[in-house]
């Protein structure tokens, strides 16, 4: 084994640890002491990428993944070039201050990396014929999942008698809740470990009609690399990615008016298909039931958020301590989505330095059991430019009110399509001013805080965010009108 490959397999190590400054510590090392090969260069750039985005350092990261986007156009390399390429476009919505020119542009870069794929023909012939539109629904999060909590009422509650609804799992992971899913749909199929030709070649034989990406970009877009070969004549994402895939043989984009007000079209490379009302629809995890401990409300009054660390910038922060400011021994509780001290301790040094008065902060690791935890704040506060999806719906669902600011772009906007088809605007801000302004006046406002506690539930479930009845209505006419069309213009079409 060679120099190199004996310290790329300590950055290796050390990464799948989760010991990402010491993988980039052995990493700088690499570069100082040995001269990398041409040909191990873009395995090098892929390993210091992931290890400074997993640390929280988006910057740097974002250079190494384009060095080793230089490097990587070889077919050795090829397919892990384009799951690299995910995994950072997935990354780039953590940071505070990028153009929303130049994310598109960053995913319509995506897209050229599939001009040597040879995309499946549709004859409309061969889908006339089905006696249901087929719809097949492709993910790696078929299991526990907050994307199941948002897409199960598609495989549990569809019209049996107009749709035939087939699953495709591109996912490792597998419990209880994949076993129970397995069983919803006309058709489960199990692709774990599948190459993206070998999906989209059984998706192609399974004739889907429209085909549903359910993940996106993250956990490296293994579903939309089985998309680039056109394996269905529809093609959709939306649910699981926040943002345009960038990938031409996408055809739509799952969103509502909310996310995506006239305007936003230059932003996407599909045809935006708005529901007219809320393009998700939540169904709340089971665990809810067992939850026993009682909201009061607290003196003095408690912030808090239950979004993934990684979320929160710096600006976030210092709007945080604003608010704290301006709030007189106010409280805030933060509880992390991974059980990692060192995150945990990361966090606290890093507000401590910006001046928070941390005798009032309380930082908490993430647990599975952490639903009851909501009673321990009055007022979350939801991050920015990347809000909290399924953690803004848990929140309101436990009677916690959520002031969210929102952004131009899909990805920045979705804690506002939620709180706005809930009736709930008056909880969000489009400024920073506005969103300070929006928690100061709800937390000296302790009768509202309390009537909202009692009350958030209820208008929640009979809002369109939880309205299963109307949500699948919606989509399903969707869906007809999008096949109709593809009949109406389709021959033998790619």
């Amino acid at each position: 084994m060679s120099r190199f490959d004996q310290m790329y397999q300590e950055i290796r190590k050390y990464f799948a640890k989760g010991e990402y400054e010491k993988a980039i510590e052995i990493a700088q090392l690499t570069a100082r002491t040995i001269n990398i090969p041409q040909d191990k260069k873009f395995l090098y750039h892929e390993a210091v990428a992931m290890s400074f985005l997993m640390s929280g350092k988006w910057r740097e990261g974002w250079s190494h993944v384009r060095r080793c986007m230089k490097y990587g156009d070889t077919p050795v390399y090829r397919e892990n070039r384009r799951q690299v390429f995910s995994n950072l476009l997935t990354y780039l919505h953590f940071l505070p201050d990028l153009p929303d020119e130049e994310i598109f542009a960053m995913h319509r870069e995506y897209g050229t990396l599939f001009a040597d794929i040879e995309q499946y023909t549709h004859d409309k012939n061969n889908h006339t014929r089905h006696k249901k539109i087929k719809v097949g629904y492709v993910s790696p999060d078929f299991y526990q999942h907050i994307v199941t909590h948002f897409a199960v009422q598609l495989y549990a509650a569809y019209d049996h008698e107009r749709f035939e609804v087939h699953l495709y799992n591109t996912g490792m992971t597998h419990n209880a809740v994949t076993n129970w899913l397995s069983g919803l749909a006309d058709g489960w199929h199990d692709l774990h470990g599948y190459k993206a030709s070998e999906i989209a070649a059984q998706i192609y034989a399974d004739e889907i009609d429209i085909l549903v990406d359910l993940g996106g970009h993250t956990k490296g877009g293994l579903p939309l690399r089985a998309m680039a070969y056109k394996p269905a004549p529809i093609q959709m994402s939306g649910i699981g990615y926040f943002d345009t895939t960038g990938l031409p043989a996408i055809d739509y984009y799952l969103t509502d008016n909310y996310c995506d007000p006239v305007g936003n079209e230059k932003l996407f490379t599909e045809k935006l298909l708005r529901l007219p009302h809320s393009h998700l629809c939540y169904t709340p995890p089971e665990t809810v039931m067992g939850c026993k401990a009682e909201w009061h409300l607290h003196k003095p009054i408690v912030f808090g958020s239950f979004n993934n660390f990684f979320k929160l910038n710096d600006a976030i922060l210092q709007t945080w301590r604003k608010i704290m400011e301006k709030v007189p021994d106010s409280r805030l509780l933060l509880k992390n989505v991974h059980p990692v001290q060192k995150e945990l301790d990361e966090l606290y040094n890093r507000m401590k330095d910006m001046g928070f008065a941390m005798e009032r902060v309380e930082l908490r690791l993430a647990t599975n059991d952490y639903l009851d935890e909501y009673a321990d704040m009055d007022i979350a506060l939801d991050t920015f430019p990347y809000p909290g999806g399924g953690t803004t719906c848990e929140a309101i669902y436990m009677g916690v009110p959520v002031v969210s600011r929102y952004g131009t772009r899909h990805g920045s906007r979705f804690g506002y399509s939620l709180l706005c088809n809930m009736g709930l605007e008056e909880l969000t801000a489009s400024t920073e001013e506005e969103y300070i302004e929006r928690a100061v006046s709800l937390a000296k406002s302790p009768n509202l805080v309390q009537d909202l506690h009692a009350n958030l539930r209820r208008i929640m479930q009979a809002s369109p965010v939880m309205d299963v009845k109307v949500y699948l209505r919606d989509i399903e006419s969707a869906y007809m009108g999008i096949y109709n069309d593809w009949l109406r213009n389709a021959g033998d079409v790619k």
